[in-house]
C-alpha cells in the first residue's frame, strides 16, 4: 500500500511539474546533450571491459531525441556509431571477434533506434499537451477578458443608472423646496399687477413685503444648497486628536437656538472619562447636522436622548441621539445617507430641506474613520437612533 502511495505521489509530483519546463534554449540544448556524452563515454570506458555492454550510451540517445526530437535522433545515431567504431578501433581490438562485435552493434543499434523513437514520440505528445494546454489558458483568458469588459460595462451603466437617479432626486427636491416660496412670490406680484388700482396702500404695502419675503426665501434656499453641494463635493481632511466626548456635545449644545432649547428636552448621558479620536469642528457639525434634523420633524415637548458608551478604553465609543420622531420605515433606511436622499412622507410636507445633510454627516464620520448608522422601527413615537462609533485611538 505504501508503494502505490509513493507512486500516486510521484504521478502527481510529475502532473504539477510545469510543462514550459521542457522548452529551453539552443544552448542550454546543447550543452546537456554534450553533458550526456561525457557522461556516456565515461560509462563506456568503465563498464565495457568487463560487462560488455555499452548501455550507458543510450543516455545520449534520450537526451538528444527529447530535446531535438527526430533530428536529435539522426545525429545521436551517427555520433554513437563514430564513438562504438573509434572506441573499438583505439581500445577493444582483439578483445572481441569481430563477428560478436558486429552483432552487438547491430542490436545496439536497433535498441537505441527504438528507444529513440519511443522518447521523440513521447516528446511529441507532450508538445501536443502543452499546446493544448496554452490554447486552453488563452481561451480562458480570452474569456476572463470578454467578462471583465461585460463587467465593466455594467458597472458603467449601473453608475449612470445611479447618476440618472441622483438627478431626478435632486429635481424632484428642489422642486418640492422651489414650489411654495414660488406660489406666494407669484401670488402677491399677479396680486399687485390685476388689482394694484383697487388696493390701498397698506394692501400694497402688504402684499409687496410678502412678495420681497418669498424672494429672499428663494435666494436663501439657493445659497443653501449651493454651499450644500460645495461641502458634499470638498470634504476637507479630518484633523483629529484625543477629544472628551461630553465637552465636544456640550460644546454643540451651547451653540443651539435658545427656542430649539426650550422646545425640547435634551437629556444627556454621557460619563465624563470617555474619550474618543475625532475632530471637534467635524464632530460638531454631525451633531448639528442631526439635532437640525429633530428641530424640523420631530414633534416639540418631547424628550431627546444623547448617550455615550464604551466598554472598554481599547473598544470604538458609541454615541447615539434618540427622539421620539414619527421614525423611518425599513425600506428607506439603506438609502438614508445618500446624496440628495429625503424621505417620502417630507417630500409631501411644507418642511424644508436639501437632502444633503447626512449625506454630508456620513462623509464627516468616515473621514474621523468612524462609521455612522440609523435603527428606527418605522412606528410613530418610537422614533429613531443615530449611532455614531468612534475610534478610541489613533488608527494605526
Amino acid at each position: 500500500m505504501k508503494r502505490l502511495e509513493y507512486i500516486r505521489a510521484a504521478l502527481l509530483y510529475i502532473g504539477n511539474i510545469p510543462l514550459s519546463w521542457i522548452h529551453l534554449s539552443l544552448s542550454k540544448r546543447l550543452l546537456l546533450v554534450v553533458f550526456s556524452y561525457i557522461l556516456g563515454i565515461v560509462g563506456l570506458w568503465l563498464l565495457f571491459p568487463p560487462s560488455h555492454n555499452g548501455s550507458t550510451m543510450f543516455l545520449p540517445i534520450v537526451i538528444a531525441c527529447w530535446l531535438f526530437r527526430y533530428r536529435g535522433l539522426v545525429v545521436s545515431m551517427i555520433l554513437n556509431g563514430l564513438v562504438f567504431q573509434a572506441s573499438y578501433l583505439l581500445f577493444w581490438v582483439g578483445m572481441l571477434p569481430n563477428q560478436a562485435f558486429m552483432e552487438g552493434a547491430l542490436i545496439g543499434f536497433g535498441t537505441s533506434l527504438g528507444l529513440g523513437l519511443v522518447v521523440c514520440w513521447l516528446r511529441t505528445a507532450v508538445d501536443l499537451v502543452y499546446a493544448s494546454r496554452q490554447q486552453a489558458l488563452a481561451a480562458e483568458e480570452a474569456r476572463l477578458l470578454a467578462l471583465l469588459k461585460q463587467r465593466q460595462v455594467t458597472l458603467a451603466y449601473e453608475q449612470q443608472r445611479e447618476i440618472n437617479a441622483l438627478k431626478d432626486q435632486f429635481l424632484l427636491n428642489v422642486s418640492h423646496e422651489f414650489r411654495t416660496p414660488l406660489t406666494v412670490l407669484g401670488g402677491y406680484l399677479e396680486l399687485l399687477d390685476e388689482h394694484y388700482a383697487h388696493l390701498n396702500p397698506e394692501e400694497r404695502i402688504q402684499a409687496l413685503q410678502e412678495a420681497l419675503k418669498s424672494k429672499e426665501e428663494l435666494r436663501s434656499l439657493v445659497d443653501r444648497m449651493l454651499d450644500a453641494a460645495q461641502i458634499a463635493g470638498d470634504i476637507p481632511l479630518a484633523k483629529s486628536r484625543l477629544v472628551n466626548v461630553r465637552q465636544v456635545v456640550q460644546e454643540a449644545l451651547a451653540h443651539l437656538t435658545p427656542l430649539h432649547v426650550q422646545n425640547y428636552t435634551i437629556l444627556m448621558d454621557i460619563p465624563e472619562h470617555i474619550m474618543a479620536w475625532a475632530d471637534p469642528q467635524f464632530l460638531h457639525q454631525v451633531l448639528n447636522n442631526l439635532l437640525s434634523n429633530i428641530f424640523k420633524y420631530v414633534p416639540e415637548q418631547t424628550e431627546i436622548h444623547i448617550d455615550a458608551e464604551q466598554a472598554d478604553p481599547a473598544t470604538p465609543v458609541l454615541l447615539s441621539i434618540q427622539d421620539a420622531g414619527p421614525g423611518i420605515p425599513s425600506s428607506e433606511l439603506p438609502l438614508l445617507f445618500e446624496k440628495f436622499v429625503r424621505l417620502k412622507r417630507d417630500l409631501a410636507s411644507t418642511t424644508r430641506g436639501t437632502g444633503l445633510g447626512l449625506y454630508i454627516c456620513k462623509q464627516l464620520v468616515e473621514a474621523m474613520g468612524g462609521r455612522i448608522w440609523v435603527e428606527s422601527p418605522g412606528r410613530a413615537k418610537v422614533g429613531s437612533r443615530f449611532c455614531i462609533s468612534l475610534l478610541p485611538d489613533s488608527p494605526s
